[in-house]
């Protein structure tokens, strides 16, 4: 059944526009013995973002991305050099797009759109300009504004905020368990994207819609089939 009482829309970046498996390839690239690389990272930056909140000890996204992959690197036992660091470190900044989203975005347009992460600024400036996504939305939001990332209730409060519009007439779009689930308990209506068909977290909430991946939102959404 559409959403038919919503008047902005407000996405997760990285994994739900962004694909963060696309790092792969500059992994290939760089270290090519380091199988299971991209993985350990990303598992390792989120872990990493959820106790800085935690203890209330705040570094910015690029920090944590830096000190994560120095992590996965020490633990799978890969040395690089500056140059190959830097090289996968800037992989973050030229993610690609999932397939379906520019078309899904352009579908959308004369509705507010705007993204909400826990990237940093100029993190996501450069991975939104890159995958020509920026022009879709009116706003950019960033953890880095409140010190504290998802899914810490300040990061969600930047939405309705910024948007001057009821939190409950807000719907924000995820690829992520955990940020389904800090969306929902803020207040945010919420669309889980359950691409592949993966299960959402059992974290005792449940979104007021899931879709397989974005080409389905302008339908539930009332923008035709």
């Amino acid at each position: 059944m559409p959403l038919t009482d919503i008047d902005a829309v407000v996405f997760d970046v990285y994994g739900t526009l962004l694909d963060v498996d696309s790092i792969e390839a500059r992994r290939r690239e760089v270290a090519p013995e380091a199988a299971g690389l991209v993985g350990l990272w990303r598992a390792k930056q989120l872990e990493y973002s959820f106790v800085r909140t935690l203890v209330d000890d705040y570094v910015d996204f690029w920090a944590i991305t830096e000190a994560a992959l120095d992590y996965a690197l020490a633990t799978l036992g890969v040395a690089l050099d500056p140059a190959g660091r830097t090289q996968l470190l800037d992989a973050w900044l030229a993610l690609e797009p999932f397939p379906e989203v520019p078309a899904a975005l352009a579908a959308l347009e004369g509705r507010p759109l705007a993204v909400l992460s826990n990237g940093s600024l100029a993190m996501l400036d450069a991975a939104l300009t890159h995958s020509g996504l920026k022009s879709s939305f009116s706003a950019v939001l960033s953890a880095d504004t409140v010190r504290r990332f998802k899914p810490h209730p300040a990061v969600y409060a930047l939405a309705p905020a910024w948007l001057r519009t009821p939190a409950a007439r807000v719907l924000f779009c995820s690829a992520n368990g955990f940020d389904v689930a800090g969306a929902q308990r803020f207040g945010l209506r919420v669309c889980h994207v359950s691409r592949g068909g993966t299960p959402l977290d059992p974290l005792g909430v449940e979104p007021d819609a899931t879709i397989r991946s974005l080409a389905e939102l302008p339908a539930l959404l009332g923008k035709g089939a």
